[in-house]
């Protein structure tokens, strides 16, 4: 009796196997929804400290766009892209105007009916950003969400200086 010999070795196999593997990974990557959400959030505070408090205002722009995972099935999550182009501030003492950076601020967060975002921006006197003279300041949005779509439905922002640990 004659037997039949396999062709295909357990490593071409195993190569065939994790090759369709990746590829069925590939085509299920995580999907962003298709519709990204903009508002404008008003923004105003405060920042203490020397050479001078400054007072900000103005408003910022506030991008949110639905994350979903397909492959793992992880909750929904909101990528925000935050953009501080439009606020800037003037000193309390000399009325010196300050510019705030931080135009495009990537920020991750599970997808919850409301939440707070808080991030820590530069900002400098004069009308360019100046790494040299630059000082921080944070800004707290309070943010609400629509849970089917990921929009932002209402939002506020505060300006504050930072409260870094010593």
């Amino acid at each position: 009796m004659k037997m039949r010999r396999l062709l295909v070795t357990p490593v071409v196999l195993s190569f065939f196997v994790a090759v369709l593997a990746g590829l069925a990974w590939w085509a299920g990557a995580p999907a962003s929804a298709a519709i990204t959400n903009t508002v404008l959030i008003p923004v105003s505070g405060t920042v203490t400290g020397l050479p001078e408090n400054v007072a900000f205002s103005g408003q910022a722009r506030v991008s949110s766009d639905l994350v979903l995972d397909t492959v793992f099935a992880t909750p929904p999550h909101v990528l925000l892209i935050i953009d501080l182009s439009n606020v800037s501030g003037t000193g309390s003492s000399t009325g010196a105007k300050y510019i705030a950076g931080g135009s495009g601020t990537d920020v991750r967060r599970p997808l919850v009916s409301t939440d707070v975002v808080e991030i820590t921006f530069p900002f400098s006197g004069g009308t360019t950003m100046s790494l040299s003279s630059a000082r921080s300041g944070v800004v707290s949005f309070a943010l609400s969400f629509d849970l089917n779509s990921g929009a932002i439905t209402k939002g506020t922002a505060t300006v504050a200086a930072p409260n870094f640990p010593n």
